[in-house]
């Protein structure tokens, strides 16, 4: 008998099991996959690395990454996470994830968590039993961070798709990639392409992991093949940065991968990280919010009571919320607008609210620019389409709520 059996050794159900570790409590880490594979989800945000210190993650060779480089058209911009309000940290990493998330598993087993190689087959939550390949393991809570597959959520019924954000994507890893223009080394580029994008993310030496989101909306059809010779089709930017690359490892497919849960807890379960909700990755958030609810669940598991569950889940899900309205703005194009207005149109808080948010600083709340350019950013870019050339001016985040 454990305290916490936690499904799944990622990042997120390690952050979580050595921080219910120093708490006190007994973990068990649940995993299928002794060998862990090179999936999507490389690219880190500055606001995780007080996980990463609190909890002693080793960060040596992975690719630092001090900003982000958004295309569209003839046009570009970059952001570099020195200009977030009152930044903490100026930089992440980016990282394989085959490596990464070993590294975490390292941690949780420093903390003095177990871990269990076995695929979980059945689960009974209100008696704190897992079936697995391995037998039955028993604890007083099950939790899963398991992962966008949401395996717990689907057998209790609480998944909820999103319908404005069934989308799906193809992702690969290749080398002979570039970086030019405006790249800073590490820099992950998004390429925006008609109801799509396409990222680029640098490991170093060439090497990155290469791949292209599409809405219902976007054009491209047929093979993974097809699709990405016709994103790159779309974007020059891309092409240039991908002119020489060849793909070294096989195409990768996801669709309707949007999703949330009714309720992150209840009776003898929960769930944190993508298992709990899951949103695009325009901007990388997934790792940071996983770790972020990680680092918030332990206490109020270890409080154990629905009050200190419920208020964790209240601040959980604002902070996945302010990405989930900037997501919205990204799709419609507001974001964009945004981001490439003219210098002579911008105030200073379109770049510290935007850099704020890349920078995945969410959970702050003396950090206003983030929330207020979420909130702001449709008004403020039906402002930019419809001024002359001639500078108006420009309405300010600190006006009307």
């Amino acid at each position: 008998m454990t305290d916490f059996l936690i499904i799944g050794a990622g990042p997120t159900g390690c952050a979580l099991g050595a921080y219910l570790r120093k708490g006190g409590a007994r973990v068990t880490l649940v995993e299928a996959v002794e060998h862990p594979e090179s999936v999507v989800g490389e690219s880190m945000l500055p606001c995780s690395r007080v996980v990463f210190d609190e909890l002693g993650l080793d960060t040596t060779g992975f690719l630092k990454k001090h900003g982000a480089v958004f295309c569209q058209g003839d046009d570009s911009v970059r952001f570099d996470f020195s200009e977030a309000e009152d930044p903490v940290y100026t930089h992440a990493w980016q990282v394989q994830r085959e490596i990464f998330d070993i590294r975490w598993r390292d941690v949780a087993k420093a903390h003095g968590c177990e871990i269990v190689y076995a695929k979980v087959t059945d689960c009974n939550v209100s008696e704190g039993s897992l079936e697995t390949t391995a037998g039955t393991l028993r604890g007083k809570r099950v939790i899963d961070a398991g992962g966008r597959s949401m395996w717990l959520s689907q057998r209790l019924g609480l998944r909820q798709g999103d319908l404005r954000l069934k989308n799906s994507a193809i992702g690969t890893r290749m080398t002979g990639v570039r970086q030019l223009g405006l790249d800073q080394p590490g820099d992950i580029t998004i390429c925006s392409i008609p109801g799509g994008w396409i990222w680029i993310i640098p490991f170093g030496e060439g090497v990155a992991s290469v791949g292209v989101v599409m809405s219902p909306s976007c054009p491209l059809t047929g093979s993974p093949d097809q699709r990405y010779a016709g994103a790159l089709a779309l974007s020059a930017d891309a092409r240039s940065r991908l002119a020489d690359a060849e793909r070294i490892f096989p195409w990768r497919g996801l669709q309707d991968f949007t999703a949330s849960s009714t309720t992150f807890h209840g009776p003898g379960f929960g769930l944190c990280g993508d298992a709990a909700t899951f949103i695009d990755p325009v901007f990388s958030s997934g790792v940071l919010l996983g770790l972020c609810g990680a680092r918030m669940m332990a206490p109020a598991l270890l409080d154990g009571s629905d009050a200190a569950l419920d208020a964790w889940q209240a601040t959980y899900r604002e902070g996945g919320g302010i990405f989930r309205k900037v997501i919205d703005h990204w799709y419609c194009g507001d974001f964009m607008t945004v981001a490439l207005a003219p210098p002579r149109l911008q105030k200073p808080y379109f770049r510290r609210g935007i850099v704020s948010l890349l920078a995945g600083d969410v959970y702050n709340p003396a950090r206003t620019s983030p929330r207020r350019m979420a909130d702001r950013m449709g008004e403020l870019a039906a402002h930019l389409r419809t001024m002359s050339s001639a500078p108006q001016p420009t309405p300010d985040l600190d006006e009307a709520k």
